[in-house]
């Protein structure tokens, strides 16, 4: 019996004793509501998609989640912003490629990309679109380079400078030979306005407003970025089917906290965030905008940006864009 007795007492210690080394794990929850930080104006389906995020994950973690819109330099006012904030969770940053992108082609980076965040989770892979207005004549991407030939100094635009279609639009206008000069937008919503407007001879956007207009017939979808043909648009081709290589890589939009957020904290929040993708009303919406869900882990994202910078800043190189100031 005092043998046993012993036992019991050894097992109940060990049992304490894991439940002390463990305490702070379990303690380490967001305290308080949570902001998270989209650095691109109000409107468009990134927007959707954050609100959509929010909304869901102050259900799971039982708090108030608001969305704060920052836009401005390219993404990268946000982003500074999560950077700077304190790492206790409370302030998250819901971003694109443009995270990477910014800092290459700006003169004065506001942020690392790679060592002033945390990597929460990829929500989804998100190609984008070049569309034409009304006014221009072309329906093909070849037709839009010959129209372009004869036409110099005629516009496209992008969601800002060094962005993916920032990015494509200078090799385009290289591997064409095409005198095309940039207008950078700060969202879908504005550059949209101009197409409709016939202000803008063509851009780049989003899949779900290349779908959303062209499907009423108020714009033209030239091509679409990536590798393959977007689901929701399978007639639209791919910039290498249109007879123009090198247009393979996309862009996502993810989640990050600010470098130093506690481990535990950084899972929390990873596991939270993936499952609310992965739900059917989250790939459901996700899919309706014309990306692909993903719901990755904390360490799959990491691995992803530091790809990512490797693959723009060649893409920089050979696009020709060049810092300013």
């Amino acid at each position: 019996m005092n043998t046993q007795r012993r036992h019991l007492l050894k097992l109940s210690a060990a049992m304490l004793g894991g439940l002390a080394l463990h305490r702070p794990a379990l303690a380490q929850t967001v305290t308080g509501p949570i902001r998270i930080v989209l650095p691109y104006p109000p409107g468009g389906s990134t927007d959707a998609i954050t609100r959509f995020i929010a909304d869901k994950l102050g259900t799971a973690l039982k708090t108030n989640v608001i969305v704060d819109n920052r836009p401005g330099a390219a993404g990268m006012i946000g982003a500074a912003a999560v950077a700077t904030a304190a790492p206790d969770g409370r302030t998250l940053l819901f971003t694109n490629t443009a995270l990477i992108q910014s800092p290459l082609i700006q003169p004065q980076p506001l942020y690392n990309p790679l060592t002033d965040f945390e990597a929460l989770t990829l929500v989804a892979d998100a190609a984008q679109v070049l569309v034409a207005s009304d006014a221009t004549p072309a329906r093909t991407l070849p037709e839009y380079v010959e129209w372009a030939r004869k036409h110099p100094g005629s516009a496209y635009g992008s969601l800002g400078v060094g962005s993916t279609g920032h990015l494509y639009g200078e090799l385009l206008k290289r591997k064409a030979g095409i005198n095309i000069v940039h207008a950078a937008y700060k969202g879908d919503t504005a550059a949209i306005g101009d197409l409709l407007a016939n202000q803008l001879p063509v851009g780049f956007v989003s899949t779900v407003m290349a779908k959303t207009y062209g499907d009423a017939g108020r714009i033209k979808v030239l091509a679409t970025l990536g590798r393959s043909r977007v689901p929701s648009m399978p007639n639209v081709p791919t910039f290498a089917e249109a007879g123009f290589s090198g247009f393979e890589s996309i862009g996502w939009i993810g989640m990050l906290a600010p470098a130093r957020t506690p481990a535990s904290l950084v899972q929390r929040l990873s596991n939270e965030l993936a499952a609310i993708i992965k739900t059917p009303a989250g790939s459901k919406m996700l899919i309706d905008s014309g990306m692909l869900p993903r719901g990755t882990t904390a360490q799959e994202f990491a691995a992803l940006l530091r790809r990512d910078q490797q693959v723009w800043q060649t893409l920089v190189a050979q696009s020709g864009i060049k810092a300013e100031g």
